[in-house]
């Protein structure tokens, strides 16, 4: 009964500071191009990845950068919709400036930019046929005003 009782505590103190680091020294610093994140004393880390994904193990995780902002400011926001969404192949967007050139950019919930483009109000849409079902983040820029606006896009299938 004593091992089972012991067992239970070990576990249950182990799991209490289970993603906490104790250190003598780290930082973190970055780059418009890189960032490094260190830390000393941690014995065990590996790294596996390829060109799109990395998988980091170990407590020492890297800072996440945002690649939206989170918030705009009223007078910044752009009066646009898109439609439809959820949608299977093709995002419309209705509203703005009919004249103006907008600056599209599409990413995942990963952070990953899937797609970037500039074009007139003529041509706004985004093609989302060639990417899985899941959610997305479209964010359309006005380029005169610079008035912005996020969408959050749900594809699915058809």
């Amino acid at each position: 009964m004593r091992h089972v009782i012991f067992v239970l505590v070990f576990f249950f103190c182990g799991s209490a500071y289970s993603q906490t680091v104790i250190s003598s020294a780290g930082k973190t610093s970055s780059s418009a191009n890189f960032i490094v994140s260190w830390t000393v004393g941690e014995t065990l880390v590996a790294t596996l990845g390829n060109a799109n994904n990395n998988l980091t193990q170990g407590f020492h995780q890297p800072l996440l950068v945002d690649v939206l902002p989170t918030s705009l400011e009223d007078d910044m926001v752009l009066d646009m919709v898109a439609y439809p969404n959820p949608t299977y192949d093709k995002v419309f967007f209705k509203g703005g400036d009919p004249n103006g050139t907008y600056h599209i950019r599409l990413v995942d919930k990963l952070g990953r930019v899937l797609d970037q483009k500039s074009v007139p109000a003529a041509k706004l849409e985004v093609e989302m046929g060639r990417y899985t079902n899941g959610s997305y983040l479209i964010e359309v820029v006005e380029d005169r005003s610079e008035r912005r606006v996020i969408f959050n896009i749900v594809k699915g299938a058809q």
